[in-house]
């Protein structure tokens, strides 16, 4: 869809909603479903949804001074990922602020790039099926260990302190 077209059909079914008095928050949350990263930004929602609530009639591109521009553009991911690269402690409101995009669009962009945030930190997340049988395999055989074995299992892991806190856990 070229942009004029997706930009005339979001400030169509803005009006609509506008005129079914649904909140700012709520058109943005609908249009982002449905257009992903060529979605309008909370910001220019919150103009068209002023702009029509004041009996404007027009949605040919008057509520915003600009056309809206995709955030998840490949240039803005390559950034994305240099950025993670440089740091991977970087929190998404560093990256938001720094691509002068929204939250949502650097969300997107992440998960397109396959991060996910573990311990505070941007891993890429690529396991193996691999990778995946070792694990259980592991955990099976540590399961196994400490029925064999009992507390004393323990005893070559953890300081008393760890070992009483975790006996007074369940498992289920």
């Amino acid at each position: 869809m070229a942009d004029n077209d997706v930009s005339f059909r979001q400030h169509a079914v803005t009006e609509f909603l506008v005129k079914e008095e649904i909140p700012a928050a709520d058109i943005q949350h609908r249009l982002q479903c449905v257009y992903g990263g060529v979605c309008m930004g909370a910001s220019s929602v919150r103009q068209c949804v002023k702009h029509f609530k004041d009996e404007n009639m027009s949605i040919q591109d008057q509520c915003h001074s600009s056309h809206p521009q995709i955030a998840s553009a490949e240039p803005n991911q390559k950034r994305v990922d240099e950025t993670i690269k440089e740091d991977r402690c970087v929190t998404l409101d560093v990256i938001a602020t720094k691509l002068g995009t929204g939250h949502n669009a650097v969300q997107e962009m992440i998960a397109s790039l396959g991060y996910q945030k573990i311990c505070a930190c941007w891993v890429l997340h690529l396991l193996t099926k691999d990778h995946k049988v070792q694990r259980k395999a592991i955990t099976s055989e540590m399961l196994q260990r400490y029925r064999d074995e009992g507390d004393d299992f323990f005893a070559q892991y953890c300081d008393k302190v760890t070992k009483v806190r975790f006996t007074i856990l369940t498992w289920k």
